[in-house]
């Protein structure tokens, strides 16, 4: 666990130290060159109208009609496949056992409780899946009704019309006052530089 901590760790400070560098050539360019800046800004700013590639997710995908159609043979195998995966959990299935691979590393509790929480969700999926695998051998009619009463149309139009809007300020504020700005990058960018060349020379 040490091990992929101090990987982690790192990684971090790697990604620290390029982020430091592209921030100190950014302000550097503001600072020397604004009109420079300001052509790149234009460059990368770029509108990508993806509406008609996206046309496609508002389609709606009817499954209902071959459940129903074959409720006698999907209602078998929902219920008996939640049996086999039932009995796994509660027979074949061992907590402690598994633990025991993760014997002797840091926060053996917090493995412990992620395994009984899955053994719980698996329990609660499985006998979800017994239940609608009986109403689907039994009571179609029923699983139609509640299903219908389910249904629900989620528009995310809403969503979409905010990411369709351009925010232009950000960038005519940097431009307007680039000597501001360059200067403080140049000063943050090189506090992220030292502190992860001396994370990266510590290890």
């Amino acid at each position: 666990m040490e091990l992929i901590w101090g990987i982690c760790l790192q990684s971090i400070s790697i990604f620290v130290l390029i982020l430091g560098i592209i921030g100190l050539g950014l302000s550097l360019l503001l600072v020397i060159s604004p009109n420079t800046a300001k052509s790149l800004s234009n460059t990368f700013n770029k509108y990508i109208v993806v509406d008609k590639k996206l046309t496609y997710l508002n389609k709606p995908i009817q499954t209902d009609s071959f459940t129903y159609q074959h409720n006698v043979l999907i209602g078998l195998s929902l219920a008996g496949g939640s049996i086999f995966f039932l009995v796994f959990l509660y027979f074949r299935f061992d907590v402690a056992k598994i633990l025991n691979m993760f014997h002797g590393y840091n926060y053996l509790f917090l493995y412990e409780i992620l395994l009984k929480s899955v053994v719980l969700v698996g329990k609660i999926a499985g006998f979800t899946g017994f239940v609608i695998g009986l109403c689907l051998l039994f009571l179609p009619d029923l699983m139609v009704k509640i299903e219908n009463k389910m249904d629900a149309w989620i528009t995310t139009q809403d969503m979409v019309d905010k990411l369709d809007e351009l925010h232009l300020g950000i960038d005519n504020i940097i431009l307007r006052f680039p000597l501001l700005f360059g200067f403080t990058g140049l000063m943050t960018s090189a506090v992220l530089i030292i502190l992860s060349i001396a994370s990266l020379l510590s290890k």
